[in-house]
């Protein structure tokens, strides 16, 4: 009884003490509809397994027509002030990423078991509850302040130049964020900053070989009066031969264990303003050993790169004029190297075009919108009218694509990330896409929008691996949103 009393004390005077703390509370909710048509870019809907070259998708029992879902973001971000030189935060989601999609906590809530053996779907038939959308730490981080830099220790998001490759999914209606668990230190020396930093990634055991680690850093120049800044990311991503990260390139159910790996990012940044013209420039570039990619070859090299511009000219206060260009580098399936890019699901350019997994509209396993730009060319003209309380933004984006499949060789489906052997010549071309966005600012804290977009499905999709390629279908797209941040 004594022992009870005294652990309801401490509780209590820790609590007390919690409770002393300033704590300053924010977050977002952000809730959407998505309703895609013939999303599948194709007439032949794939109704069953499909060759690993085939741009269609297996759609199983979906419907082959369109797709109507609703999802939802999520973030609690309290920060809890300790004293003058020590912070800390966090952040609270839910679901995969941020958030998740208009009924997944009830996928398996009335039959509590994927096992039909051991279903309960008639008895549970108007049963539903939370089962698998357990709370995900995003970041739980203490920041120290001190005269010469500041140290940030814990699992923290961060972001690179444009957000092309390292984004710290900040920008409304991102699903994702890049997350370091270690430790940062900012140096700051007039207009310089010099960040170096140490980060795990994944320790599948708690020894060297099962360590996924990653050692970096980065200088960033900015002068805020000549409205310049540049700056440049290194790090070396090495992992152990025991770390447990497997693929299937192959598409044979056998999964590869990639082993022992050693990959170093360099990533560029620029970005300057003359008058009303703004140019920002990212360029990342990524070599070194990326293990077994393919079954049998133990030491693939790994030779990916990108380069975007943005140019962004402000007319008045109202209009401004965008003109954005990239290409992102495809892969050959050659056994000895792998050249593609797969740049960060939050920085799209579309509002259909390389934007949804549509591998995941039939299997709700996957996330539909773990879809990153690969293997492109592309060009975007857009205008933006912004009168302050609302926005529209028209634009049209072409794209092409950087690798395709040649009769008789080894090609890589970019969206499956499947090798095959062609059968038949592709087509390069992608297409292009007409989009128009419209944003409503009701007030400081609630932001409705409405999106349209139309995609003239190119060439390049029709591709079946067979001598006969697919008819395609254009997709468009209607959705609607709501984004609170408090």
């Amino acid at each position: 009884m004594l022992n009870n009393l005294n652990k309801a004390a401490i509780l209590a005077t820790l609590a007390t003490s919690t409770l002393a703390l300033p704590i300053d509370w924010h977050g977002e909710l952000q809730t959407d509809l998505h309703s895609l048509g013939d999303y599948n870019r194709s007439v032949q809907q794939g109704a069953g397994p499909l060759d690993n070259g085939d741009q269609a998708f297996d759609m199983t029992d979906a419907d082959p027509d369109s797709s109507n879902f609703q999802t939802y973001i999520f973030k609690l971000q309290p920060t809890i002030i300790v004293n003058d030189s020590t912070t800390i935060n966090a952040e609270l989601t839910s679901g995969y990423g941020y958030g998740g999609n208009f009924g997944d906590s009830s996928n398996d809530g009335r039959t509590k078991t994927q096992d039909p053996l051991n279903s309960y779907a008639n008895a549970r038939y108007s049963f539903n509850t939370v089962t698998s959308n357990p709370v995900n730490l995003t970041q739980a981080n203490a920041v120290f302040y001190s005269d010469t830099a500041t140290y940030t220790v814990g699992r923290q998001k961060f972001n690179w130049g444009m957000g092309a490759i390292y984004n710290d999914g900040n920008a409304p209606g991102s699903r994702f964020a890049s997350m370091r668990d270690g430790i940062t230190i900012d140096f700051k020396i007039g207009n310089f900053k010099f960040s170096p930093y140490y980060s795990k990634i994944k320790a599948n055991n708690l020894t060297k070989t099962g360590r996924v680690k990653e050692m970096g850093i980065s200088l960033l120049y900015e002068n805020l009066d000549k409205e310049f800044t540049f700056g440049a990311l290194y790090n070396k991503n090495t992992s152990g031969a025991a770390s447990g990260i497997e693929t299937d390139v192959d598409g044979d159910t056998f999964a590869t264990n990639l082993g022992a790996t050693s990959v170093t990012m360099i990533d560029l940044y620029l970005k300057k303003t003359f008058g009303k013209y703004t140019v920002e420039a990212e360029i990342p570039l990524m070599t070194g050993d990326m293990g077994e990619i393919y079954p049998g070859v133990t030491d693939t090299e790994v030779d990916a790169k990108a380069f975007l511009l943005n140019n962004t000219y402000k007319l008045n206060t109202n209009h401004s004029f965008h003109l954005d260009f990239g290409m992102v580098s495809g892969s050959d399936a050659d056994n000895q190297t792998y050249g593609a890019m797969y740049l960060n699901p939050n920085f799209q350019i579309a509002n259909i075009m390389f934007r949804y997994n549509l591998a995941a509209i039939a299997n709700t396993d996957l996330n539909v919108f773990n879809s990153g730009i690969a293997n492109t060319s592309y060009a975007k003209f857009a205008h933006r009218y912004d009168s302050g309380t609302w926005s529209w933004t028209n634009s049209v984006v072409w794209a092409k694509a950087d690798k395709v499949a040649e009769a008789g060789s080894d090609a890589i489906n970019h969206e499956k990330n499947k090798r095959f052997t062609a059968a038949a010549d592709q087509a390069d071309d992608l297409g292009f896409e007409i989009d128009s966005n419209f944003s409503y600012k009701w007030n400081t804290s609630v932001t409705l929008n409405a999106n349209l977009g139309y995609f003239f499905v190119g060439d390049y999709y029709a591709f079946s691996n067979t001598a006969t390629p697919n008819e395609t279908n254009d997709t468009y797209l209607i959705y609607l949103g709501a984004d609170i941040k408090f």
